[in-house]
C-alpha cells in the first residue's frame, strides 16, 4: 500500500476537526503544478496497469481512504504512518526525517491520519511490480506505507511505531455507515 502526495497540517475544515467541534486555520491548498505532475504520473502507472487498486484522499482524509480501500476489499491493512510523505513548513521529508527536527505539536499521528490535504491517493501495488512502480514514481511524493492482510484486521501504527488503531475491518465498516 502506498500513499502518492504530500500530507500537510491542514485540519482547517476537515471532517475530523467538524466532529471535534473545531474549526481550525489551515484549510487545504492545491500547489497546481505538482498536483498536475502527480495526476499525469498516477495516470501513466495506472495505464501500464501497476495499480491494483486506488482511492483518492479527501473527505476522512488517509485514515478513511485506507478503512474504505479495507473494508471494500473484505482484506486488513497493517500500516505505518511513519512512511507517509509529510510536509512541515516547506520541508518535505518523510516524517521520520521531520521528526527530528519538529515540535512535537507538529506531528502527531492524528494529523497524518486525517490531514484533507490535496492531490493525494492510495493505491495498491503487486509485490511483484512494486520495483516497476517505483521507478515510475521517482520525482513524485510517494510511500511504501504498508500492506495488506488476509487476516479482517486493520492495523496502523504511529509515528512512535505502537499501535494507534486496531479494529475489526467490518467493525470500521459499520461505524462508516
Amino acid at each position: 500500500i502506498y500513499v502518492i502526495g504530500d500530507t500537510f497540517n491542514e485540519l482547517g475544515g476537515s471532517h475530523y476537526f467538524d466532529v471535534l467541534g473545531f474549526i481550525g486555520n489551515n484549510v487545504p491548498k492545491v500547489n497546481v503544478k505538482k498536483a498536475r505532475i502527480l495526476m499525469e504520473r498516477v495516470s501513466l502507472v495506472s495505464k501500464q496497469g501497476l495499480i491494483r487498486a486506488a482511492h483518492d484522499c479527501s473527505e476522512g482524509g488517509l485514515a478513511v481512504a485506507l478503512a474504505e480501500m479495507a473494508f471494500a476489499g473484505g482484506l486488513g491493512m497493517e500500516i505505518f504512518l511513519g512512511e507517509a510523505p509529510y510536509k512541515i513548513k516547506n520541508q518535505k521529508s518523510k516524517i521520520k526525517m521531520a521528526n527530528q527536527n519538529a515540535k512535537s505539536k507538529d506531528l502527531r499521528n492524528d494529523f497524518v491520519l486525517f490531514s484533507e490535504s490535496n492531490s493525494r491517493f492510495v493505491v495498491e501495488v503487486e509485490k511483484g511490480k512494486q520495483k516497476e512502480f517505483e521507478k515510475l514514481m521517482r520525482g513524485v511524493s510517494c510511500g511504501l506505507i504498508g500492506c495488506l492482510s488476509k487476516e479482517r484486521y486493520f492495523k496502523v501504527y504511529g509515528l512512535d511505531n505502537k499501535p494507534c488503531i486496531e479494529a475489526d475491518i467490518y467493525d470500521l465498516k459499520e461505524s462508516w455507515q
